[in-house]
């Protein structure tokens, strides 16, 4: 398990009271605005912090003002679940500057992905409280119709006791039950932590990664990376995701696909290795604890992950 029992996110109200911000990169306006539209058509309150427009080089505003929009929100005791607006790059600069007592103490749920990976892994490292890799505003409820599996996972995690997902797979691993903490996310960012103090030490977890637009030894690249620095060996299973648009440029030069990468990492990680949970870079997303308990039910053909909601026990 990992160094301290971590603390729980309090269950929200329903509705809730949202803050939107940004750590990373800078928004869109409109896929922001259309966002914030259709979480207060669910009924939701919603309370944006302004630097959240902002933008600044690459990002949503300087580091001191994605940092005073953070802060902002994170004082208000009105306000239940924070979500990120969208992800990028950028949280990273901003870790050694966020007040993690205040994290802490605020038992607010954190909700968010790709750059937000690194987030997630310092509230718990640093804060000892697990949060949520799921939707952002911009991104999943802006750019469209939501999509109504992100949706009802979205809301089973956060309003509910329990959630879980089958998924068909041939993982050639012996029928059972496996139970650690769950945790994870993009894992350009778990590997761009790891070494650091930011990087929560997980032993017997169910770690959960995905990535987006890298070439297939790329993706190794970064696995290996977590191999080398020991966390795949402190695992007790590995669930990757969709690695959308992670195609070799070259294939007739370079023959390597995801399907050996997956191969390699089960001979390099000694325990489960499971494909096809559906999280992170797609539109047809789960919203995962990052630092709960959760169980694995290995069956033959399928796996089942099941984790607690903020309304269970």
């Amino acid at each position: 398990m990992a160094d301290r029992l971590p603390g729980r996110p309090r269950p929200p109200g329903a509705p809730a009271t949202l803050g939107v911000f940004c750590l990373s990169g800078r928004v869109e306006a409109d896929r922001l605005e259309a966002g914030i539209r259709r979480l207060e058509a669910a009924g939701h309150r919603v309370i944006t912090a302004p630097e959240t427009r902002n933008e600044w080089r690459y990002f949503a505003g300087t580091d001191e003002e994605r940092l005073a929009g953070f802060h902002r929100l994170l004082a208000d005791p009105a306000i239940d679940i924070m979500l990120a607006a969208r992800g990028g790059y950028g949280a990273s600069r901003l870790l050694p500057a966020i007040d993690w007592r205040r994290v802490a103490e605020s038992r607010k749920a954190f909700v968010g992905f790709s750059d937000f990976t690194a987030f997630n892994c310092a509230a718990l490292s640093r804060a000892g409280l697990a949060s949520f890799h799921g939707p952002m505003v911009a991104m999943d409820f802006g750019d469209g119709e939501p999509d109504a599996f992100m949706r009802g996972h979205f809301e089973a995690t956060l309003w509910g006791a329990r959630d879980s997902h089958t998924v068909a797979c041939d993982h050639g691993s012996p029928a059972g039950t496996i139970t650690g903490r769950l945790w994870g996310g993009n894992l350009s960012m778990l590997a761009h932590l790891a070494g650091t103090p930011y990087l929560p030490q997980v032993d017997g977890g169910l770690l959960y990664v995905e990535e987006i637009g890298e070439q297939p030894y790329a993706v190794e690249r970064l696995l290996v990376q977590l191999h080398l620095a020991g966390v795949l060996a402190r695992q007790s299973a590995i669930l990757l995701g969709d690695f959308d648009d992670c195609l070799p440029t070259n294939p007739k030069r370079y023959p390597y696909a995801m399907a050996e990468v997956v191969e390699s990492l089960r001979a390099l990680a000694g325990c489960p290795v499971l494909t096809g949970l559906p999280f992170g870079h797609i539109a047809r997303k789960l919203t995962l604890p990052f630092g709960l308990d959760a169980e694995l039910h290995l069956g033959h053909g399928e796996y089942t992950l099941a984790w607690p909601g903020l309304a269970g026990p």
